[in-house]
């Protein structure tokens, strides 16, 4: 039997905007087991960055009950852990972005160790560590690189080396790869599928692109302003869509 590692229980965003409210996301119930690779899939607007942005509240929700490896984080309207405790919890959760966040003046080598930065670890073992993972992520051999001189697909893995330079449980993908081409897309998503299976990390994959979800997730939650509208195990859902919008996003994987 699986253990779930996130466990989000009625949650609700509401942001104010001048004089009206805008509710992001409403009473969304998700759970990931461990070691899944969860997909949430929605057009923009949708509120998935939002609600994925909770797991490790850099979101605070308005509502509802978050659990992460066993820890309540949220709950009753209140953040339920230290501010201490809460950076060691995010240490947990690795995330990587679009548009890659790398620092330009960095070399990649430098880019993973600023992650290290507050580990403890002495200059020897961060140097190797930062090895280990470039080597891990394909680019050992582009260590002394800037950001400039590497094209986007070896950005994105320097982005995803430091985001597991702390040994997180977890990784967020916020649409990391829908700045890519098809080519690139597909590299980057069998490194994502070849670090879930070798380092047993659950992955939680934003995108609106369902070819991306059929390639390698195993579960996925479709939403449709602010709230999950369908969810189940891909291959049931890509098979027997029930929603509109999801008869949508299947349509257009299979054009």
């Amino acid at each position: 039997m699986s253990k779930e590692i996130i466990t989000l229980d009625r949650i609700d965003v509401t942001f104010q905007q001048k004089k009206r409210q805008i509710q992001a996301v409403k009473d969304v119930s998700i759970r990931i087991n461990q070691g899944d690779i969860y997909g949430i899939v929605g057009y923009s607007g949708a509120g998935k960055s939002t609600l994925v942005r909770v797991i490790n509240l850099l979101q605070v929700p308005t509502g509802g009950t978050i659990t992460v490896d066993n820890d309540v984080i949220f709950k009753d309207k209140k953040v339920q852990l230290s501010a201490a405790q809460l950076r060691q919890k995010r240490q947990d959760i690795g995330m990587i972005f679009q548009h890659f966040n790398l620092m330009s003046q960095l070399t990649a080598e430098e880019n993973v160790a600023f992650a290290l930065k507050h580990s403890g670890l002495s200059k020897e073992e961060k140097k190797e560590k930062v090895k280990k993972l470039l080597d891990l992520v394909g680019l050992a051999d582009r260590a002394e690189n800037y950001p400039s001189q590497l094209s986007g697909g070896q950005k994105q893995r320097v982005a995803i080396a430091r985001a597991l330079a702390n040994d997180p449980k977890i990784l967020i993908s916020d649409e990391a790869t829908s700045a890519l081409d098809p080519k690139t897309t597909k590299q980057i998503l069998a490194l994502l599928q070849d670090l879930n299976q070798k380092l047993g990390l659950t992955i939680v994959l934003i995108t609106h692109e369902m070819h991306v979800v059929r390639q390698i997730c195993h579960r996925v939650a479709v939403m449709e302003e602010g709230r999950v509208v369908e969810s189940g195990e891909v291959i049931e859902v890509f098979k027997n869509p029930k929603q509109p919008i999801t008869k949508q996003f299947v349509g257009e994987e299979r054009v």
